[in-house]
């Protein structure tokens, strides 16, 4: 059964608290890879892993945006849209699962044929990203955030344990490492299956109504997911085609710290999207205002305690071996908090139920930014797949801003905090803080 509505700041508070325990095992499975496998072993890590996640989210049809928007805009309707949801997913499955088992040859051919035999059969694992992303798409509606943080720290949290045994036991290898992320997300599918059982009590009565409507939003929004998911892992998949592992691995390492930092907007997104979707627009403007200022200041000053103290974090955390990522970190960095405010940014426009906005903003970024991973990975290595990010990151938030006013007839919200903003932040942080620790107290002590 869902949770209690949350609210504001305690729903992005709860957010990001899955998300910052997420980060923080995250990085210990990082180390542990990184140290055990080093920069060449780390690098064929990454080329089995970056498929299945790749794939799954190109095949997301819009899916989770849809069962969100719906959801939330048909209450009544919502065991219908969780039943329509269920043969799309394993649709959308198979076929990436079928698109990775055809393309993997030809992009991973300067790997030994082990690992590419073994990238193949790990495209199962696009069925459990695909059903984690819109299970907790669905829990997130129903405001369960408490659900949707606890599956995103489930599967990272087993599979560190998993990497552990595997060390003590001599059993590390890059093949038995995947083996263990992918494994680990099967309990996470459980788990959110049986947070959204009451959904699947009732009998759907409308299935083709419901699968009309979700697609009908899914694929006004799919090109949003097809946006972040290249955004996310298309210079992984070009680095990983056009460099040797060692430099694979020495880029992922300085990618998965950099992306540390990315904790504060996503759970901002994450609330700001379902409690946004049925206010007016000036409301609604007003809040994602609010949102990406402080979000972005908090963003911000992580970030430049990160850079400060990179060369030693690499160090101290990966090895000796990585600390050649100082300026490639930097570089992630800055691009990690631009892409970041547009992501809060879009969430305004995706309540509005204009996600082929988004689209277009997030294409626009990558028309640019694939051709510079194209010419400049080549020319500079990982340096060059930085910058390219960079640009791209630059030129997706000038566009989210214009577009306020181009396409809203609204001002774009500024991105300069607001002295009263920050006060009543401080004290809605300080009241949300309090009254957690007074609820825990309470319920240790039954009173």
């Amino acid at each position: 059964m869902a949770t209690k509505a949350t609210t504001g700041l305690s729903a992005v508070m709860q957010s990001m608290g899955g998300r910052i325990l997420f980060v923080l095992i995250n990085a210990g499975t990082g180390i542990i890879t990184a140290r055990a496998l080093h920069p060449a072993g780390r690098g064929e890590l990454a080329a089995l892993g970056v498929w299945p996640n790749f794939l799954g989210g190109l095949m997301t049809f819009g899916l989770p945006s849809a069962l969100i928007f719906w959801s939330r805009a048909e209450p009544e309707n919502k065991t219908n849209f969780m039943w329509a949801s269920l043969p799309l997913t394993l649709f959308m499955g198979a076929l990436a699962m079928l698109m990775g088992a055809i393309g993997i040859p030809f992009w991973l051919s300067q790997y030994s044929p082990h690992i590419v035999q073994m990238a193949q059969l790990f495209m199962l694992n696009a069925f459990i990203v695909l059903l984690i992303a819109n299970a907790r798409a669905a829990s997130e509606a129903e405001n369960d955030f408490f659900a949707s943080s606890l599956a995103l720290c489930m599967s990272p949290f087993l599979a560190f344990f998993g990497l552990i045994a595997l060390h003590f036991a001599h059993q590390l290898t890059p093949v038995s490492a995947a083996c263990a992320y992918i494994v680990s997300g099967i309990p996470s599918c459980i788990f959110l299956l049986f947070r959204l059982r009451h959904n699947f009590r009732k009998r759907p009565v409308n299935m083709l109504g419901a699968t009309r409507k979700l697609l009908n939003y899914g694929f006004r929004s799919y090109g949003v997911d097809i946006c972040g998911t290249l955004s996310l892992y298309a210079d992984q998949a070009i680095v990983v085609h056009l460099l040797n592992p060692a430099a694979m691995g020495t880029y992922v390492v300085a990618l998965s710290l950099s992306r540390t930092l990315n904790v504060i907007h996503q759970a901002v997104a994450a609330v700001l999207f379902p409690k946004a979707v049925s206010l007016q627009p000036k409301e609604l403007l007003a809040m994602t205002g609010r949102a990406i200022r402080i979000s972005t200041l908090c963003t911000t000053a992580c970030g430049v305690v990160v850079a400060v103290l990179g060369p030693f974090l690499l160090s101290l955390l990966y090895g000796h071996e990585y600390r050649r990522a100082t300026m490639i970190l930097n570089i992630l960095i800055a691009e990690v908090i631009l892409t970041g405010a547009t992501l809060v940014l879009t969430r305004a426009y995706m309540a509005l139920g204009r996600p082929g906005l988004v689209t277009i903003l997030q294409a626009s970024g990558l028309i640019l930014s694939l051709p510079l991973l194209l010419l400049l990975v080549p020319k500079w290595g990982v340096v060059g797949a930085s910058l390219a990010l960079l640009t791209a990151a630059l030129v997706r938030l000038m566009l989210a801003l214009s577009s306020f006013r181009l396409v809203l007839g609204q001002p774009a919200p500024g991105l300069t905090p607001r002295m009263d903003e920050l006060q009543v932040f401080a004290v809605r942080l300080r009241n949300t803080v309090f009254d957690a620790i007074r609820r825990r107290t309470a319920e240790a002590t039954g009173t």
